[in-house]
């Protein structure tokens, strides 16, 4: 097996839909052995220790911002330098694979100077309401051996920013587990539950959902379950949400970070994605690998994912708090409807999830890389 070292930072939250898909794809490499250079100790770390992973820490501030941390991003960079030239040496390893653009702005000139290639995995889109930094997309995408995008429509919005994009990406959905993420039937929950998934952030758009759309919901007697990180001791935005729910008493429910989403996937009616902005949601397609139907504001690859001649859900205009909660109400109240999505959806995730065609579609562009081409 050739080594490949993966450069993967992590931000400690639980629910980390990029860190599992990543740890999805590693743990099911046949012709590379991975080898992880990340920023904490974590479950995260733990896990791949356990799937004998090698796994080697080093601490970063840069995320924080030269702006805000001038000194310590500067020592982080060279740390991380002097790291992934270690680990090149030591191991032999051709390929770097990052895992994110931070990663990558890290991993760069170490990877350059020891003559490997180096891909760019990028798995989020940038926030629409500001300003796209061009120039810092432009450079990085020139200076990627190749990048990874995780849907087509992910690959176009990207090469909109910087076309140095165009001709160098290809496209890798992300792994789903089939069997763990299975379809089941409607569980006929009363009242019936709409399932928002998600690290409370605001990228997320939990709090405009709970302000628009809950009182919809709550009038027709649908329960809204929120899934992922929650402390609102310590993130004001996480407290926002919490207040901004009180008025609805049991009608809105904050079920914290869960290992057990596929449980929670069969009890709801209707997934929600109330989004501003994402990649490939992962809530998105473990709803969909389970069969239930799916609600997204128009984020990057909805339409690609739930639109179609069967779709696996509906996509409403971004901002469309009615329209969101009419569609979520009729899965609800409509068995047939969300039947015949989750069922659509299912058939799509055994098509583009399936682990073994993920993994060979990473592997190829490892091998293409190895080869010079």
């Amino acid at each position: 097996m050739s080594p490949l070292l993966f450069v993967i930072l992590q931000t400690g939250t639980r629910a980390n839909g990029g860190l599992q898909s990543i740890t999805e794809v590693m743990r099911r490499l046949e012709d590379h052995r991975p080898i992880v250079l990340t920023n904490l100790d974590s479950e995260a770390t733990d896990r791949w220790r356990a799937a004998g992973i090698e796994v080697h820490v080093v601490g970063e501030a840069a995320s924080s911002g030269f702006r805000r941390r001038p000194l310590a991003t500067l020592r982080t960079y060279r740390r991380y330098d002097a790291a992934v030239s270690k680990l090149l040496r030591e191991s032999g390893a051709r390929v770097v694979h990052a895992n994110d653009p931070l990663a990558f702005q890290l991993s760069v000139r170490a990877a350059n100077r020891a003559g490997a290639r180096i891909l760019l995995n990028l798995r989020d889109t940038l926030d629409p309401a500001r300003r796209p930094p061009r120039l810092k997309f432009r450079w990085i995408f020139s200076a990627a051996d190749h990048l990874l995008f995780l849907s087509n429509d992910m690959g176009e919005r990207w090469s909109d920013v910087a076309a140095e994009a165009r001709g160098k990406f290809s496209v890798t959905y992300s792994i789903v587990d089939l069997d763990r993420f299975g379809p089941q039937p409607a569980s006929g929950e009363q009242p019936p539950v709409v399932l928002i998934p998600g690290v409370f952030w605001p990228k997320k758009g939990q709090l405009d959902f709970i302000r628009h759309i809950v009182p919809a919901l709550a009038a027709q007697d649908v329960e809204c379950w929120f899934a992922g990180d929650f402390d609102p001791a310590t993130n004001d935005y996480a407290a926002a949400c919490a207040a901004a729910a009180a008025p609805f008493g049991d009608r809105v429910r904050f079920l914290g970070f869960r290992q057990d989403m596929a449980d929670l996937y069969a009890r709801a009616a209707a997934v929600a994605v109330p989004s501003r902005h994402e990649g490939l949601m992962r809530g998105m397609i473990e709803a969909m690998s389970c069969g239930r139907p799916v609600v997204s504001f128009d984020v990057c690859s909805a339409r690609e994912m739930l639109a179609g001649n069967d779709a696996a859900g509906v996509v409403v205009s971004q901002g469309d708090q009615g329209g969101m909660a009419q569609a979520l109400i009729r899965f609800a109240s409509d068995a047939d409807a969300a039947r015949a999505a989750g069922a659509a959806g299912r058939s799509l995730a055994e098509k583009l999830f399936d682990p073994a065609t993920v993994v060979g579609r990473y592997e190829r562009a490892y091998h293409l890389l190895e080869s010079g081409a």
